[in-house]
């Protein structure tokens, strides 16, 4: 698959930045805006933590911006069907994409998009992001990440990493660890149909460990049927404060928090982005808003259009590389 090849600093200023020449093409006066129903495409299923995060966004903005935000869940291609759709929207602001990790890996695993990842989308703002645990099955002997590293070796192909979906951050994060822990022989990486099915492998001892959300694991370290031995949080978490970062468990390269942000068809106003990204980090301030997102294991951001710009140009060079390393091949 080839790839676009320009200047970080040209891509952010023609491709994310919203020139006037954007702002002419909007389809939509902003003055009234917003005056229906605006619809939030969700590319995961309900229930996961993606769309938990998408319905605590959903229901403060039907308040403060006096309109129903109705969440849309088209799940499935790696979130590639609900992107499509919103690259295709009438750039009015009555379409809005949740985007989530999943959207810096698949240009690179995917042989040919129906959109362009760099010239579609206008970003609007990090809403959070979501540390991984690294959960081991109650029954492997390991209590640490150095005594994991040891079993795996001591087991060449015997232990099995259940992750999400191909490309997905369990996925890679997976991979990171294999690589920088040595252990990419001594670990097989498999991958399921979605969250549910991989946390059922690790519960049965199919897989014996799992990079996974807080939300999907909390209520199985409280019921004492997975252990957690490792965060990719940079400090450790409130409500597992006896749980070592990857950095204190002497893994270096593993500080990776999943995201979520919003994005909206390129061609809508510089006004109706500005009015969303206001909104949003106003209700990201709240503490009901905090207390919620806490609930689910995610940390509010509330960016800037530019820096949320910025993060998604730097996880897609990440994301190259890894995907490239791990001889992952476009589909």
């Amino acid at each position: 698959m080839s790839t676009v090849r320009i200047a970080p600093q040209i891509i952010s200023v023609i491709v994310f930045g919203m020139p006037l020449v954007v702002q002419a093409q909007s389809a939509a006066s902003s003055s009234d805006y917003p005056s229906r129903p605006i619809r939030l495409l969700v590319p995961s299923p309900p229930g996961g933590s993606n769309d938990g995060v998408a319905r605590v966004v959903a229901n403060e903005l039907n308040r403060s911006l006096g309109q129903p935000v109705v969440v849309d869940n088209r799940a499935g291609a790696g979130g590639v069907i609900a992107a499509d759709l919103v690259a295709r929207s009438t750039p009015n602001g009555y379409t809005v994409l949740f985007a989530y990790a999943t959207f810096t890996t698949a240009p690179f695993l995917n042989a040919k998009l129906p959109y362009d990842s760099m010239k579609d989308f206008l970003p609007i703002t990090e809403i959070a992001n979501q540390p991984l645990l690294l959960a081991v099955n109650q029954n492997v002997p390991v209590n640490t990440v150095q005594e994991l590293i040891a079993l795996a070796k001591s087991k060449p192909g015997g232990l099995v990493a259940g992750f999400t979906q191909v490309g997905s951050a369990t996925h890679l994060t997976t991979e990171i660890f294999k690589q920088n822990t040595g252990t990419i022989k001594n670990i097989l990486a498999v991958s399921y149909k979605g969250g549910g099915p991989a946390q059922t492998a690790l519960l049965s001892g199919e897989a014996q460990i799992s990079f996974t959300t807080v939300t999907a694991t909390l209520p199985q370290v409280k019921a004492g049927r997975i252990k957690v031995i490792a965060t990719t949080a940079p400090e450790r978490l409130p409500y597992l404060p006896n749980v070592p970062t990857f950095k204190e468990s002497g893994v270096s390269g593993l500080e990776i928090s999943p995201w979520q942000g919003l994005m909206v068809p390129t061609g809508t106003s510089r006004a109706i982005v500005n009015r969303l990204h206001s909104e949003v980090v106003k209700l990201l301030k709240l503490p009901e808003t905090k207390q919620r997102l806490a609930g689910i294991g995610s940390d509010p951001i509330g960016s800037s259009p530019e820096e949320f710009t910025a993060k998604i140009m730097r996880e897609m060079q990440e994301s190259e590389k890894i995907i490239k390393a791990i001889g992952l091949k476009p589909q």
